[in-house]
């Protein structure tokens, strides 16, 4: 089963954790107190790019301000590689000035973003949002990814149906309709012509609570069709399979 103990809760009960790597302390202060401002919590303040590194994996920050130039004989590119080797927790660069070499090497590693100093709080607010949110959705496509994998590999239904191409995936949202794919590309959409209008009525009742298990038997044609759906609370989108269903004689 998917071990989902390393995924942070960053909705608004949860205070965010941030750790702090700054050797200069009065530009570690200032990002404090501004960020306690902001909501959230500071879980370290460190000095040096070792001690980010040890502190990373103490704390378990939902993110990670580094300043790219900081001291102490390990800079904050390579604490960062180090990090990234056994977190996914975002990294942001606070930078001082453009230093081209330092921002070659940043290439090589993974990294959210960077700031620049001074680093104002309108900056800070929306670099933090705008990394976080981004975090959070990788975090559930990678939940939702393992889930299905386990489900694929472990339902021999769902696989055989998979395999065989018979199941076909629709999108549906309030202002753009119905998007139908197939294996992941555009299939030939008369195939729910039956079904469109009972389709369209199903998925727009569907909630943020609800989960949609049910059986179209359109009175035009003699298939019929299971459909599971599910609404997305941030698109609000509706993501449906279809599954056509051969009728017994």
């Amino acid at each position: 089963m998917s071990d989902t103990s390393d995924i942070p809760d960053l909705s608004s009960d949860a205070r965010t954790k941030v750790l702090i790597a700054e050797d200069d302390t009065i530009v570690a202060l200032d990002l404090q107190g501004m960020i306690t401002r902001l909501g959230y919590d500071v879980v370290a303040i460190v000095d040096n790019g070792q001690a980010a590194v040890a502190a990373a994996r103490r704390f378990l920050p939902d993110v990670i301000l580094l300043d790219m130039a900081i001291g102490g004989g390990v800079d904050g590119i390579d604490a960062a590689r180090e990090i990234n080797k056994s977190s996914s927790t975002p990294v942001v660069f606070c930078v001082s000035s453009p230093d081209l070499a330092l921002l070659a090497r940043a290439k090589e590693i993974s990294y959210a973003g960077y700031l620049l100093k001074p680093i104002n709080p309108d900056s800070l607010a929306t670099t933090l949002d705008t990394v976080l949110y981004k975090y959070k959705l990788e975090k559930r496509a990678e939940l939702a990814e393992e889930r299905y994998r386990i489900l694929s590999d472990n339902c021999e239904v769902l696989k055989n149906f998979m395999d065989a191409g018979l199941t076909h995936s629709i999108t549906w949202k309030a202002d753009a309709g119905l998007v139908y794919t197939s294996d992941g590309s555009s299939t030939d959409v008369s195939f729910f012509a039956p079904i469109r209008e009972q389709l369209i009525s199903l998925l727009s009742r569907v909630t943020n609570d609800d989960r949609l298990a049910t059986v179209l038997k359109p009175s035009s044609c003699d298939n019929q069709f299971m459909i599971l759906g599910v609404r997305n609370p941030d698109s609000q989108a509706v993501s449906a399979l279809v599954i056509p269903l051969s009728v017994s004689e």
